[in-house]
């Protein structure tokens, strides 16, 4: 794989397929914690890995810290941690931790853990070893 490390930072061992699998759950996730439809650039290019891997698609990934999300048209800039839940043919990427500014104000924050729309995502069968629920 070719070395990306300045575009994608740590992340850059995740294939084109899994990166926008991650970046669609991540989006999705954010929208729905926000109450809004909104689309997002992603800059990985200051992610780094806290040490959950694994493979998937057409590469491999960690939890990430660092990165940025930005949506110039409404002025909302977001970073974040993201986690995921891997077991067999389920995959889902969320954010572990983020927080969200519109117009340098803080809009948005979210601690540690995962949240309720992304707890309701995963089967019940895997819920067994998940972080608390922050209800956010």
């Amino acid at each position: 794989m070719e070395d990306n490390c300045d575009t994608y930072g740590l992340s850059s061992t995740m294939g084109p397929k899994l990166r926008e699998l991650v970046q669609i759950q991540l989006t999705y996730e954010l929208n729905s914690l926000l109450g809004i439809s909104s689309k997002f650039d992603f800059d990985w290019s200051e992610s780094c890995i806290e040490g959950h891997d694994g493979m998937f698609l057409d590469g491999s990934l960690e939890n990430y810290s660092g990165i940025i999300l930005i949506n110039k048209q409404e002025s909302i800039k977001a970073d974040g941690w993201m986690d995921f839940i891997q077991e067999g043919d389920f995959f889902l990427a969320y954010w572990d931790q983020i927080t969200v500014w519109q117009n340098d104000k803080k809009l948005f924050s979210k601690d540690f853990g995962i949240s309720s729309f992304a707890c309701a995502l995963v089967p019940e069968k895997l819920r067994w070893h998940l972080k608390e629920v922050r209800k956010q």
